[in-house]
């Protein structure tokens, strides 16, 4: 999403799969232990985050290969279904991995397989949440990431997880998996969104090769006090000095270089923290584990919210609230939570104060977005250079209801991000036209 090629999303790294790392960003200091395959959280702290670890970094869409070839994208999730999904994946022994670089035309055609199941992620994982999540012990030898992993049934003993980004799988061998009975229930989950894969600039990307038609969604808006980060992520308020600076309240704490910026513009909190003691995790995995240690600190619902992206090595870090397996775009500069850590191991976190609460009726009509095609060619019409932006995805833009100031709604459209951000492909063209 940062790279060229456009359709580029996230940075590959070597990961470490049994790893402890320390990160100062409270008082005493925090433990994260990842989730490496040979160790198991023995403690209150780390099973907390083990359970964000399989809320925040998950499969976002579920993606079903017909016996025609024809793909399907899953919508209106049956959770009972997906529950059952997952199951047959935990239940199953995955081993014998091996790793291998390959063409661009083996991705594709990996990717494709007849009667299939597909997991996709937004961006590559390391190998060891997955491990993790489907209670699995994967290992290549070698500490690898990927974005999709591929359940062929045609051969019901083989798997493969594949990395879009570097063009290596891992193909591993499948046992103890009913087969016939994984390949049903993944027929009989609810599939609208044909998609397909399609090489571009030497990367294989998700294809949307038809109109989308998707439905507007509307909530009731829920606002978090910035309160419970001050006292989660600084202390008491004893030890903190306040200060204001025109919509920005300023509380630093009196005891090591840590401080929150309230912006009560945009509606985010920002966590600093300068301690000299901080030290950048090596691995990506590493980085990873550091952001999600502090979102454990906040103790927060994020039920909705995902893993989106990565990028310089980790470095940065995106989480966004995802409705129905698509990326939700706000309407401020902050997105669902950004961390980002610096070289010398400094931590800024980015979090929305705001929050879907429970959903309400609209009356809406469904929209229907037009194709992959449609789109790169609209953008090439209007004299768009290829170099103007970084990527363009379906998703959901956050918009306030006229109608009620307490809901917001989620309106599908095609998003493009350029240097400045993220924005509609409607919006950036009205901008560009002018």
């Amino acid at each position: 999403m940062w790279n060229k090629p456009k359709f580029l999303k996230g940075t590959i790294l070597d990961i470490s799969m049994i790893l402890a790392i320390v990160i100062s960003i409270v008082l005493t200091g925090f433990v994260f232990s990842s989730f490496g395959q040979n160790e198991a959280p023995d403690s209150a702290t780390s099973q907390q985050s083990e359970q964000q670890l399989l809320e925040l970094i998950q499969p976002t869409q579920l993606i079903v290969t017909h016996k025609d070839g024809s793909q399907q994208l899953v919508t209106h999730k049956i959770s009972t279904q997906i529950k059952k999904i997952r199951t047959y994946i935990e239940g199953a022994e995955l081993n014998d991995a091996k790793s291998e670089k390959v063409s661009v035309a083996k991705i594709q055609s990996l990717l494709s397989i007849k009667k299939s199941q597909i997991l996709r992620y937004p961006d590559v994982v390391p190998i060891s949440y997955f491990n993790t999540r489907y209670q699995q012990n994967v290992s290549s030898g070698k500490n690898f990431n990927f974005n999709y992993f591929v359940l062929d049934f045609n051969r019901s003993n083989i798997g493969y997880f594949v990395n879009t980004k570097t063009n290596r799988i891992v193909t591993v061998k499948v046992k103890k998996l009913n087969n016939d009975l994984a390949w049903q229930k993944a027929e009989e989950l609810p599939t609208t969104v044909a998609v397909n894969f399609k090489a571009y600039q030497g990367q294989v990307m998700m294809n949307y090769p038809n109109d989308v038609k998707l439905p507007v969604y509307s909530y009731l808006l829920n606002h978090r006090d910035p309160s419970a980060y001050v006292s989660a992520l600084l202390g008491t308020i004893n030890q903190l000095s306040i200060s204001k600076a025109d919509d920005r309240t300023i509380y630093t704490n009196k005891l090591n270089s840590q401080k929150i910026v309230y912006n009560s513009t945009l509606e985010t909190v920002t966590f600093e923290d300068h301690n000299a003691k901080n030290q950048l995790p090596k691995t990506y995995l590493g980085r990873l584990n550091a952001g999600l240690s502090q979102i454990n600190l906040l103790q927060l619902n994020l039920a909705d919210t995902r893993f989106y992206e990565s990028r310089d090595n980790g470095q940065q870090v995106t989480y966004r609230t995802y409705v129905e397996g698509f990326p939700v775009y706000f309407q401020s500069e902050s997105g669902a939570i950004r961390i980002k850590i610096a070289d010398n191991g400094d931590l800024t976190s980015t979090y929305s104060l705001n929050e879907l609460g429970v959903p309400v009726p609209n009356k809406q009509e469904d929209v229907t977005l037009p194709s992959t095609t449609s789109i790169l060619k609209q953008l090439d019409d209007a004299g768009v250079k290829k170099s103007d932006y970084y990527f363009i995805t379906p998703g959901y833009e956050w918009l306030i209801n006229k109608d009620s100031q307490a809901a917001v709604n989620m309106e599908p459209t095609w998003m493009i991000e350029t240097s400045s951000g993220w924005q509609s492909v409607s919006a950036f063209l009205k901008h560009h036209d002018n």
